[in-house]
C-alpha cells in the first residue's frame, strides 16, 4: 500500500521568505498547495505552519478577467 499523498518543494519568495509548494491527491483529485510558517507571535496553541489551496496561473489569469469584465454599472443597488 502506497501512503504517499504529494510531495512539496522548499523555495525562497523574492523577499527572501522560505515557503513549500506541491501538489497533494485525495481521492483521485489533484491540489496545489502552499505552505508557510506561521507566526505564532508567542501562543505555542497556534500550528507551526499553515497550508492553502494554490491557485495556478492559468486560474489567476481566468478569475482576474472575469473580475474585469464586471461593470460597475451592472450592480443593482
Amino acid at each position: 500500500m502506497n501512503n504517499k499523498i504529494g510531495a512539496l518543494w522548499l523555495k525562497t519568495s523574492v523577499k527572501g521568505n522560505k515557503f513549500m509548494s506541491g501538489e497533494i491527491e485525495l481521492n483521485n483529485e489533484k491540489f496545489r498547495v502552499v505552505v508557510f510558517k506561521n507566526d505564532k507571535d508567542g501562543v505555542e496553541t497556534r500550528p507551526d505552519y499553515q497550508i492553502f489551496l494554490s491557485e495556478d496561473q492559468e486560474q489567476k489569469t481566468e478569475r482576474k478577467t472575469a473580475e474585469e469584465e464586471i461593470d460597475i454599472a451592472d450592480i443593482s443597488f
